[in-house]
């Protein structure tokens, strides 16, 4: 990238000499203007590859400079950066993006960031350039792909490596709730939630390195819409980058079912193990009323008592277990997997006690379900305590309600397909 052009356009000295030290490890050739008609006065000859626009200037600001480039043919293609410490509100950037910069930077910056920044959009200059070379061909590939989008049941959109809306289906148009005529030739970006554009932009920046399709699930427009984004790159015959198919898939009508199945779940599970547990008071009653007989059977009788009740209580207690157990699963039903992949070594009674806490109980109930008393459940639950490596203030039954959630939301939300 030695060979690059930037331009820089800032008012103030100071700033042209740290954004000039911060980019000299690339060895770009640095150009220099002191505000918007200097800019314009210079960057025909000039021709950068980049520009660097300030937002707030004198005599020409850059956001009227960033519009005046775009309407000239000579200069439009040229990729603008606007860089603002003032202008930063969600509809200053959407301005800035509607008007054609295609990237923006909030003051104070890191050298890092500006560098990242500033060798992504070169990359995606000059593959857009690589575009217009192949431009007849992309014609005849236009016509295909325009068929294509209308004929799949999802809104679908075509766009320049750039993010420039080229093509769209009737579907993209709906749920934008707006026509072709004012969304093509037009920054996509502007229209996902201001705060997940930069995303946004990584994801298609890491798609066009790669070459690997990808999906993930965001919200992605404002509203309360779920969606699967999925994306391709879409090559020319030789196997160079033209743009990007992406594919949006509702789910949230799904997402919700899923939330009230689950919930459902949860409520039948409680449902059914306080009929448990009320059964379960019901028979230890019985039984206790069978242990005051003892003393006033026989020896023979005594012994049949005892085994009659010992056997009651092991059956009682396995069919209790396997109700609640089989309900459990389907309410909770990446729990077991994600406990037994951290903690490997839980016996079967420590991982029945994790899910009677998972789902709320207390020490007493959790007594009364199993034939314990309170104070062997309280050992238990210590001795579980130290076998999950929990430290002195940290709370059990917090920490088990958390566990699956934790997991989940550790996990990426970027999946190659």
């Amino acid at each position: 990238m030695s060979n690059k052009k930037i331009m820089l356009v800032d008012d103030e000295p100071l700033n042209l000499k740290l954004f000039q030290n911060m980019l000299k490890e690339n060895d770009f050739q640095i150009i220099t203007a002191s505000n918007g008609q200097e800019c314009l006065d210079q960057v025909q000859v000039a021709a950068p590859d980049l520009i660097l626009m300030d937002w707030n200037m004198p005599v020409l600001d850059g956001l009227e400079t960033l519009k005046r480039l775009k309407q000239n043919e000579h200069t439009k293609d040229i990729p603008v950066l606007m860089i603002t410490g003032v202008m930063t509100s969600s509809e200053d950037l959407a301005l800035a993006m509607d008007s054609g910069a295609i990237d923006f930077l909030k003051k104070p910056f890191e050298k890092l960031e500006l560098n990242a920044r500033v060798k992504n959009i070169i990359l995606l200059s000059s593959t857009l350039k690589i575009l217009k070379a192949h431009n007849h061909s992309l014609e005849d590939k236009s016509i295909f792909i325009s068929s294509l989008l209308e004929s799949i049941p999802h809104p679908v959109i075509y766009c320049s490596l750039e993010g420039i809306l080229l093509m769209c289906n009737h579907f993209f148009e709906q749920l934008i709730e707006k026509d072709k005529a004012e969304l093509l030739g037009k920054s996509v970006y502007r229209h996902f939630l201001s705060d997940e554009i930069g995303y946004h932009v990584q994801k298609d920046i890491e798609l066009i390195q790669s070459g690997v399709a990808i999906a993930y699930e965001k919200n992605g427009f404002p509203g309360d819409k779920t969606f699967i984004i999925s994306k391709n790159v879409v090559l020319d015959s030789h196997n160079q980058p033209l743009g990007i198919i992406t594919a949006f898939t509702d789910i949230s009508e799904l997402k919700k079912a899923n939330e009230e199945n689950i919930n459902n779940k949860k409520i039948e599970l409680i449902s059914s193990t306080l009929k448990l547990m009320h059964l379960n008071e019901m028979n230890t009653s019985l039984i206790n009323d069978l242990e005051k007989v003892l003393p006033h059977a026989t020896k023979e009788g005594q012994e049949q008592i005892r085994k009659m009740t010992g056997k009651f209580k092991m059956n009682m207690a396995e069919q209790i277990w396997n109700d609640f157990e089989a309900r459990f699963e389907s309410a909770f039903d990446s729990f077991y997997r994600i406990l037994l992949e951290r903690f490997p070594n839980l016996t079967p009674n420590e991982r029945k006690l994790c899910a009677l806490l998972r789902s709320g109980f207390s020490s007493k109930d959790i007594a009364v379900l199993t034939f314990q008393n309170p104070q062997s459940v309280d050992v238990a639950r210590y001795r579980l305590r130290k076998k999950l490596n929990l430290v002195n203030d940290e709370n059990l039954t917090d920490f088990l309600l958390l566990i699956d959630k934790q997991q989940t939301d550790k996990q990426p939300t970027t999946t190659e397909v």
